[in-house]
């Protein structure tokens, strides 16, 4: 979904069953909001994707998709 990940920054972490439950919540998140700004069906969306969504915030996030993948 985010491209460009070469040059990037690797994180990694263990969550609570609560932080967990509410990353979900995010990646569900995620996967509308590409549906309705991008039109299609987003297929997996990976870890690092909820992350990065996390990291901009919702509007900035529809920003990124607006101009990546829109058509």
């Amino acid at each position: 979904m985010f491209r460009g990940k070469e040059d990037g920054v690797r994180v990694q972490g263990i969550l609570t069953s609560t932080g967990g439950a509410k990353f979900e919540t995010a990646r569900a998140r995620l996967a509308a909001l590409f549906r309705s700004t991008v039109g299609r069906d987003p297929g997996p969306v990976s870890d690092a994707d909820v992350i990065e969504y996390l990291a901009r915030g919702e509007q900035g996030t529809a920003y990124y998709l607006k101009a990546h993948h829109a058509p």
